[in-house]
């Protein structure tokens, strides 16, 4: 009887320890979250969800496409694809609890995308601040003076203002497909220069912002009906469709 009442204080010594310890590590690796978010060197994303690997699968989508929109607008010479790849072999994973559901956070610094030769180069990407107060101010957006003529919305068009999610793509894409209604679709980098498509964009929480339709020669917002273009989106990812 000694023995066990010996073995069960020891245990209870035991996780009274663990537990400040795995405490002091959670904070520490918030502690490290927020330093990178100060710093300008680094682009990340990060995504809160239930299960981890949808979180982590989450937040590498979106740091893809930010590392694209950066490359894009910081070295239009270098390829967007090839930058990406590159990346991929920096990246750095941290995760934390919110509750009950997981915070995947993943970071690059920018001088391990490219071969910059003056670091001095390597700047951070400032976003406008919106010129209408009806737009939410993480965005800008620029509108054409010129109202457009009418605007007749499809029905196909009216399924895709129910997406309001980037992980509601997906599924979304796969149904068009089972039903022989695809011709092609892909990220920003791919989109086509002519003919006509919808491009889903999204904000690196994973948000639907904006549903446009894009011609040869204008693109149009389909929630508000007004003139607009997928480059008014500053830090956030695009995915286009087009239909049979």
């Amino acid at each position: 009887m000694a023995v066990k009442i010996k073995n069960i204080i020891i245990l209870a010594v035991l996780l009274m320890v663990r537990t400040p310890t795995y405490a002091q590590t959670l904070a520490d690796v918030a502690k490290n979250i927020n330093k990178v978010k100060r710093d300008t060197m680094y682009i990340y994303a990060e995504v809160t969800m239930k299960d981890l690997q949808e979180a982590y699968n989450g937040a590498r989508a979106i740091l893809e496409m930010k590392i694209g929109e950066w490359v894009r607008q910081q070295h239009p010479n270098e390829g967007n694809e090839v930058a990406i790849v590159k990346a991929k072999d920096h990246f750095t994973q941290l995760e934390t609890r919110r509750g009950d559901y997981y915070r995947a956070f993943i970071y690059v610094r920018k001088t391990d995308i490219l071969p910059v030769a003056d670091k001095s180069e390597v700047t951070v990407l400032e976003v406008a601040p919106p010129k209408e107060t009806k737009v939410e101010p993480q965005y800008a957006f620029e509108y054409d003076k010129l109202e457009p003529p009418a605007i007749t919305i499809t029905s196909d068009e009216k399924e895709m203002q129910q997406v309001k999610s980037f992980y509601e793509i997906e599924p979304f894409v796969k149904n068009l497909k089972s039903q022989g209604m695809l011709t092609a679709y892909g990220k920003y980098a791919t989109l086509p220069q002519t003919g006509q498509c919808q491009i889903f964009v999204y904000d690196k929480h994973g948000k639907i912002v904006a549903l446009l339709r894009k011609t040869d020669d204008s693109q149009i917002n389909l929630n508000t009906l007004k003139t607009d273009n997928v480059k008014n989106y500053k830090n956030c990812g695009a995915i286009w469709i087009q239909l049979k």
